[in-house]
């Protein structure tokens, strides 16, 4: 039942290329398939439309027809009276629209949509390139393109973003050092920066959704003020805290969004011939309980047992071994959200009041620098149920304050947020992260 076909602008229609990811690959072995390049994903003539979920026997209706029509959700909530944004293959549409629930085309063809977002990006670091070779060094550990805001004005290549850690490392060594959670899937470092002296640690991560490139710009930007930052206050934080910081946790499934599937989600183990576990549904506090899938194609499926994800299992480890930990933060994107335990259930944690308090002060800091409103709580009641979580896992082991915050935007661009809202997310998480720093019990 078809209402009508909305146009956009190519630049929101572009924003909207956040629908897309397929996350079924083809039967390979497992070890074919971490090894060997994949090649880029086509999807031209799929769909995307907004569904409208008007009552219970819709929602049960697509429930039903999800496995059979390839249905890949961009937003999840399926409630009556909410919509869902949902990317359709073309071999899937007639049979879609045979349900006959209410939709509306937001795209009509995805990959038209993929080949501009592509355009935009190598522009971006086209630019990039050209102002890191006008200081005339080939060594870009030490360009003056890895400094300053010149950073902040694109998103960027693995390896730039690789180049870009380890010159703050090696511009600031009285202040940082090097260190890594561990080795990823296919080996590559969960490389991060320490910052800082202080008794009580603060951990902070990026990406462990890979396609959430603006979480690896924010964690990043939050780095160079705590390098760069030359007022009382951070001079503070460094002598209170012990920052570790990685900006890239899933770097194997960013990888992949930047070579073969912009949308891929998850890391790169292979089950049943579907590439990835979700290493956000992977922890082992309560796995499996709620609010993941036990389908290995699935966005959100939680793996054959706990902390089977490298990527997972490497920060628990890491988190375990450390003594009084004050925050943890897990950033993703997007819904703008700055969320507290649990996810496992509707039951509220001891420490709740504690943990709400903070995040309303972080929403409070933010919206004061560019009107960015962001809602607060806890997982389960805010976004969705969500079981083997990060911050669940971090509060089970006696992480004072941890949380899981999802970045702008709120569905226009999605995860194609623009590069020039890299800057603004970035000054605005900043003040969200210091004024919990303030008030952070220790």
């Amino acid at each position: 039942m078809k209402i009508s076909c909305v146009q956009f602008s190519l630049a929101a229609v572009v924003a909207l290329v956040t629908v897309l990811s397929p996350s079924h690959v083809a039967a390979l072995p497992t070890s074919t398939l971490a090894a060997s390049p994949r090649v880029p994903k086509a999807y031209n003539h799929h769909r995307v439309v907004r569904i409208q979920i008007e009552n219970e026997g819709q929602l049960q209706t697509l429930t039903d027809n999800e496995a059979a029509l390839q249905l890949d959700y961009f937003t999840h909530n399926k409630n009556v009276g909410g919509h869902l944004d949902v990317r359709i293959p073309p071999e899937s549409f007639a049979k879609f629209e045979a349900l006959d629930v209410p939709y509306t085309v937001l795209i009509e063809d995805l990959q038209q949509v993929l080949d501009e977002e592509k355009k935009e990006l190598q522009q971006n670091e086209a630019q990039f390139q050209a102002l890191q070779n006008s200081v005339g060094l080939q060594n870009t550990k030490d360009s003056n393109a890895f400094a300053g805001s010149a950073w902040f004005q694109s998103y960027h290549s693995y390896a730039d973003h690789t180049r870009w850690l380890q010159s703050q490392i090696s511009r600031n060594s009285k202040k940082a050092s090097s260190f890594s959670f561990g080795n990823s899937y296919e080996g590559r470092r969960q490389a991060g920066i320490k910052i800082g002296r202080g008794p009580n640690n603060i951990v902070l991560h990026g990406t462990l959704h890979s396609r959430e490139w603006i979480s690896t710009m924010v964690v990043e930007y939050i780095i160079d003020q705590l390098l760069t930052g030359s007022d009382r206050r951070v001079a503070g934080y460094l002598r209170k805290y012990t920052f570790h910081i990685v900006p890239i946790a899933n770097p194997d499934g960013f990888v992949v969004t930047q070579t073969s599937d912009r949308m891929h989600r998850k890391n790169t183990q292979v089950t049943r011939g579907c590439l990835g576990t979700d290493p956000n549904r992977n922890w082992g506090y309560k796995w499996g309980t709620a609010g993941a899938s036990t389908n290995p194609c699935a966005d959100d499926y939680m793996g054959p047992s706990a902390f089977s994800t490298p990527e997972a299992s490497n920060i628990a480890r890491y988190l375990k071994s450390l003594r009084n930990v004050a925050v943890y933060i897990d950033f993703h994107s997007y819904s703008q959200l700055w969320m507290v335990p649990y996810g496992f259930t509707s039951q509220r944690p001891a420490t709740y009041n504690y943990m709400a308090g903070l995040a309303q002060t972080a929403a409070q800091a933010l919206r004061a620098v560019h009107g960015t409103s962001f809602r607060t709580g806890d997982i389960y009641h805010t976004i969705y149920p969500a079981s083997g979580s990060s911050v669940d896992y971090a509060y089970s082991i006696g992480v004072k304050a941890p949380f899981a915050v999802e970045l702008r935007d709120t569905g226009r661009y999605g995860f194609s947020l623009p590069a020039n809202q890299i800057i603004p997310s970035g000054q605005e998480t900043w003040a969200a992260f210091s004024a919990i720093l303030d008030k952070a019990q220790v």
